[in-house]
């Protein structure tokens, strides 16, 4: 009995290490796919073959090798249109597709969302952050979107596509799905199999678009990397009306009539502004050290700046109070119903980056305010039907901008017609908390947020947050798969006195395959901040980083993030 127990355990022995042995081949197989399958390929023969994917939805206008040059790796090149048609006023469209195919490949993809509202096709590559380098150089297959229309020159080139019903929907959701399914047909005929795993990133409308796939199209990629998102982005175009009516109310008139927006506060009075911020909240956080990491314990007031009498150099006016006030707060229709998230006051506000979103730099009434743009893309695009036409100039934006009835425009970005049977909140927004399908397939979502941000509020980002972590079950589950990364001091995408500089592709990776969630991202001030090089830890929310009590306060080691 005993020979035949040990002969039962070494058989038994046999053929767990022949199976463990067959799974470790199969995952040695795996890991040498995904680094080494464009090896067995040559690159000239392969992009010739992509040739032949051309069909009757689809025309490649280029399919190249490319050596290794100009600071990009040896890949193939593709450009390609889908669906081309003519829509509305005889307007040409398509939805452009630039693709870079790397000859030594990871087994990975990256999709690179662009910013404002498309419109031009991007160089095909993906940038990290953090100076590292492009997702291409690090052997990433890597793709941009025009998300199906061409920006045309002048201040309506960006916004006038959306007079088309198809042109609409193509941007608001359709173009990610299209572009991301013909992309891993183009990687399959390529390399001959599908990647291994697949990436999102994007800031702005980039942003957006990454949570558009969460939301709608959860099948499609593993991580999502989404910053500054403009996930209400109609909202956000009428709640820009709301606050340039509010500053050009109180700026001087130039000798056309029209306010010089630029004037409405002068760059000492934003001066002014952020270091009465910093003064009121940099320390919640236990250092004074002119970054506010305690967000939420930022009471701050203008209208303790508010001049007693007349105007001077150490006070604002009550009308500029006002006018911020408007701004900070958060437009409302003229029933209270709120209209966009308010804004947080930070130490970033008094930058050169905020103030060409919100006040431009034009000593006279020839607006450059970025802000004011949104007036072209909320006439075209946001409202339904499209408030059109608008004189193709500057002066027409900016007037239709800083007189339009804001709770008359509200209903009009909620509104249907019969070309257009869905409203641009419904079609471009992407304001949905049902992430569970994403959750689902083990999908990770990485938020960040510069909370100097003048476009794209941070608390609203905040706000959606809050509310997915209702919808799943809590903080510490939703912090399982979507993590909210705020950025003091940082403006939109980057720039201000912040610590602006960071890589979230690698900590993606990291969490997408090998479970490792990021528990902190490292990230380093710029040469022109008031401290240049310094670097700081980024931390999850609600984490907040803290001063250990010890060491360089110059440096992320000193750091650690914490419960606040």
């Amino acid at each position: 009995m005993l020979r035949v127990s040990a002969r039962r355990r070494l058989h038994r022995q046999f053929w767990l290490c022949a199976a463990l042995a067959l799974i470790g081949a199969i995952v040695s197989a795996g890991t040498a796919a995904a680094g080494s399958d464009s090896d067995s390929f040559s690159p000239v023969t392969a992009c010739d073959r992509l040739q032949s994917e051309t069909g009757p939805a689809m025309r490649i206008s280029e399919a190249q090798p490319r050596p290794s040059a100009g600071g990009l790796p040896a890949h193939c090149e593709v450009i390609a249109y889908l669906d081309e048609r003519t829509g509305v006023d005889g307007q040409k469209f398509a939805i452009g597709l630039h693709l870079r195919l790397p000859e030594a490949w990871n087994g990975r993809f990256v999709f690179q969302g662009q910013g404002g509202t498309d419109g031009v096709l991007g160089n095909g590559d993906a940038l990290p952050g953090g100076g590292q380098p492009s997702a291409l150089n690090q052997g990433y297959a890597t793709v941009t979107t025009d998300a199906g229309h061409s920006n045309a020159p002048g201040p309506l080139g960006g916004a006038s596509f959306g007079l088309d019903p198809q042109a609409r929907i193509d941007f608001g959701y359709r173009a990610d799905d299209v572009v991301t399914r013909r992309a891993r047909q183009f990687i399959q005929a390529y390399y001959g199999r599908l990647p291994t795993y697949s990436y999102f990133l994007g800031c702005s409308n980039g942003g957006r678009h990454g949570m558009v796939l969460t939301q709608r199209f959860p099948e499609h990629f593993d991580g999502v990397a989404a910053g500054a998102p403009a996930f209400r982005m109609p909202e956000k175009g009428l709640a820009g009306a709301a606050s340039t009516q509010g500053f050009a109310a109180i700026a001087p008139k130039a000798p056309d009539g029209r306010p010089i927006l630029a004037e409405a506060l002068s760059r000492a009075d934003m001066e002014l502004l952020s270091k009465a911020v910093v003064q009121s909240c940099d320390e919640a956080d236990g250092l004074a050290d002119g970054i506010i990491d305690n967000v939420p314990a930022c009471r701050f007031s203008p209208r303790t700046l508010q001049c007693p009498a007349e105007k001077t150099a150490s006070c604002l006016s009550g009308a500029q109070v006002a006018a911020l006030e408007n701004y900070f707060e958060g437009p409302t229709t003229a029933q209270g119903r709120r209209i966009y998230a308010p804004y947080p006051y930070d130490s970033g506000i008094a930058t050169e980056g905020w103030r060409r979103w919100i006040l431009g730099t034009a000593p006279d009434s020839r607006v450059n305010a970025f802000n004011v743009s949104f007036g072209a893309t909320l006439a075209y695009l946001y409202m339904t039907p499209p408030h059109s036409p608008l004189a193709s100039e500057a002066e027409a934006v900016y007037d239709f901008y800083r007189t339009v009835d804001v709770t008359a425009a509200h209903a009009g970005i909620f509104g249907t017609s019969a070309a257009m049977p869905e409203s641009s909140v419904q079609t471009i927004s992407a304001n949905s908390v049902d992430l569970s399908a994403f959750r689902q397939r083990r999908g990770k979502l990485l938020l960040y947020h510069g909370v100097s941000d003048p476009t794209f509020s941070a608390l609203d980002t905040l706000d959606w947050y809050k509310r997915l972590a209702n919808a799943a079950g809590g903080e510490k589950e939703t912090a399982k798969f979507a993590r909210l990364f705020l950025v003091p001091g940082m403006n939109h995408c980057s720039g201000g006195p912040a610590t602006d500089s960071f890589d979230v592709l690698t900590p993606l990776v990291a969490w997408v395959e090998q479970g490792r969630a990021p528990e902190r991202i490292e990230a380093r001030a710029g040469a022109t901040t008031p401290w240049p090089g310094r670097s700081r830890p980024l931390c999850p929310y609600s984490r907040q980083a803290r001063y250990l009590g010890s060491g360089s306060i110059e440096t992320a080691e000193s750091f650690v993030c914490t419960a606040p």
